[in-house]
């Protein structure tokens, strides 16, 4: 399988049997009517190839979803979205919004919490989006999701999950809409041990890096990929992917990108 392994544990060795495993895809970009496409792909049928192979591969604990479900963001196309995800996968699943999508439609369908516990590790959906606007906010409730989340954490390992970037990625045309207040964010959050990693989408690319102890993941659509490090508006012809995380019961976090094999990818940019 044509994979992008990367593992942030101390070890390179097999997971323990506690572990748990999440797989996370984003920026799937669903338009409101079947065989329509977006820059030459048919983002359905893109998710579909992405669920056919990730899911063929590991049944997870969990599906993480970090934005931008619909680009065309009305109920009938969130409830394709669940229908589509259903025919794969039947397990918890935690649903952010992206800039992309409006939540009252999409609170209509995927009423899931903003916390999935899943016995040492906790997922913490974070909301940066605000409704018709691309840029990042931190939110009041989530401000006070997370003081909440670290003070009552005691042996809980915690991953957070966002949409937007919280760090700059030398792509200036994404950069200027990362969440503002990241670095603040971040710094607060590396005072918390029991804070393991943060992971977003809305850059249509691989990120790994790290914030003192915090894993920084950021992860491949599940449609069109942007190039890295590009100062304007820039699709590469990567090919859609997703990403596996792999949760250790000591705090670490296993993880690697995939790509799906083989689809037929053309990009239209007329």
């Amino acid at each position: 399988m044509n994979n992008s392994l990367n593992l942030t544990s101390s070890s390179t060795a097999g997971g323990s049997s506690g572990a748990k495993t999440v797989l996370q895809i984003t920026d799937c970009h669903l338009l409101s009517e079947r065989g329509k496409r977006l820059l030459g792909v048919d983002t359905e049928d893109s998710l579909r190839a992405v669920l056919s192979q990730a899911l063929s591969e590991v049944t997870p604990d969990a599906l993480l979803v970090t934005g931008d479900i619909a680009q065309h963001p009305d109920a009938e196309t969130y409830a394709r979205f669940t229908a589509l995800v259903g025919e794969y996968f039947t397990g918890p699943m935690l649903n952010i919004p992206g800039n992309h999508d409006l939540w009252a439609p999409m609170r209509s369908i995927l009423s899931e919490p903003a916390l999935l516990d899943l016995g040492g590790w906790q997922l913490i959906g974070m909301d940066t989006h605000v409704d018709d606007d691309v840029a990042a906010r931190l939110h009041p409730a989530d401000e006070e999701l997370l003081r909440e989340a670290c003070a009552g954490a005691g042996n809980t390992h915690l991953l957070i999950a966002c949409h937007h970037p919280p760090i700059e990625l030398s792509c200036p045309w994404i950069d200027k809409h990362r969440l503002q207040e990241g670095a603040d964010l971040l710094g607060w959050l590396s005072g918390h041990p029991c804070v393991k990693g943060m992971v977003f989408g809305h850059a249509h690319q691989m990120v790994d890096t790290s914030y003192e102890q915090i894993t920084l993941m950021g992860t491949p659509s599940t449609c069109f990929q942007f190039a890295p490090h590009s100062e304007r508006f820039t699709i590469d012809k990567t090919m859609p992917g997703y990403r596996w995380l792999h949760l250790e019961e000591d705090g670490n976090i296993r993880t690697e990108v995939c790509r799906v094999e083989g689809y037929p990818l053309h990009i239209d940019l007329s």
